[in-house]
Formats: C-alpha cells, sequence, structure tokens
C-alpha cells in the first residue's frame, strides 16, 4: 500500500485510491460535515497511528503511541476510537503489511527497551557487597553495537520501501516495469 496518505502543508491528503477501501471509505461518508472535518480527523489518527513511516510510530515508544496520536489529532487523550476507526486502524495495518514489517516492528521494540534500559544505568549503583551493580565496560560494549542495531534497522526499513514500491501502483495507474528502479 503506497502512498494512499501523504503529508502536505502540514495537513494530511490522501489519494483516490484511499477512498476505495470500504473501512475509510465509510469514515469518509459517515461525515456529514461540509470540509470533512470530523473525517480528516480520523483518517488522520489511523495514519499517524499505522503507518510504517509516521513520526509517530518512528519515535514514539509503542506503550504511549495511541494515547499520544488520539491528543494530538483526536484532541483527547482517552480517546476511544468507534467501530469504524477501529476498523479502519485494522485493515491500513493488513494492508501495508509486508514479509519485513514483522522484523522492523520487534526491531523497534527492542531498540525502544535497550533505550530504557541504558537510560536507568547507574554507573554509581553497588550491590551488597559494594560491588558496581553495572561495568562500565559491559554499558560501553552495549553502546558500541547501538550502531551496528541502528543500521541493521536501516537496511530494513530500506527493505520495506522496496517491498511496498514492489508491492504498489506507480503514477498514473500504471504497473511498474520490469526494468523500472524500485526507487
Amino acid at each position: 500500500m503506497k502512498n494512499l496518505f501523504d503529508l502536505k502543508d502540514r495537513k494530511i491528503t490522501f489519494s483516490p485510491q484511499a477512498l476505495m477501501i470500504p473501512e475509510l471509505k465509510t469514515i469518509w461518508d459517515s461525515d456529514k460535515t461540509e470540509d470533512k472535518s470530523e473525517a480528516l480527523k480520523k483518517l488522520s489518527y489511523i495514519y499517524f497511528l499505522c503507518d510504517y513511516k509516521s513520526p509517530y510510530v518512528l519515535s514514539i515508544i509503542p506503550e504511549l503511541l495511541e494515547k499520544t496520536v488520539a491528543k494530538d489529532f483526536m484532541k483527547n487523550e482517552g480517546y476511544e476510537p468507534c467501530s469504524d476507526v477501529k476498523a479502519g486502524v485494522l485493515r491500513y495495518k493488513e494492508l501495508q503489511k509486508t514479509p519485513s514489517m514483522g522484523l522492523l516492528e520487534a526491531a523497534t521494540i527492542t531498540i525502544h527497551k535497550l533505550s530504557e534500559y541504558l537510560s536507568h544505568v547507574d554507573l554509581n549503583e553497588r550491590d551488597k557487597s559494594g560491588k558496581p551493580v553495572y561495568k562500565p565496560s559491559d554499558v560501553t560494549n552495549s553502546l558500541k553495537s547501538m550502531g551496528g542495531i541502528v543500521e541493521s534497522v536501516a537496511k530494513v526499513q530500506e527493505q520495506i520501501e522496496k517491498e511496498t514500491v514492489q508491492k504498489g501502483i506507480l503514477r498514473g495507474q500504471r504497473k511498474k516495469g520490469n526494468r523500472e528502479d524500485p526507487k
């Protein structure tokens, strides 16, 4: 699923194909306001909560993601999505899934956990016998491996980008030719 949603001039826009997806069309059609502001809020919520390229998905720990997106787009941290939005979330996640996506999700969760762990390391903390709980060498070895982890995640993201381009449709509704670069 490529480019159903996009950001232009600080506003979410979406392709006409987005409204061909029944769950998203239901959200659009149920908004009777002239400017479709409710539908746009709900579609924005879905995009920023689900899209693997969303800055929220990329930077916020999974436990806080839904509350943060709800606060920013629905203006309510305790927002409880209606059944139409829940269906849209499920379908959007399902349609963008590629073979590498699960690997990226697991890697992102691991990176957040590692970051959380390292932020709580206290090199001055001692056990009952007075020995350091955390050895400086263990911490520095963890930090050294971080570059490799970040590089690996970047490679997975690149692979996902290639997979989504290969699954997608190019401009003008034409399919990608066998000699076209996936980027």
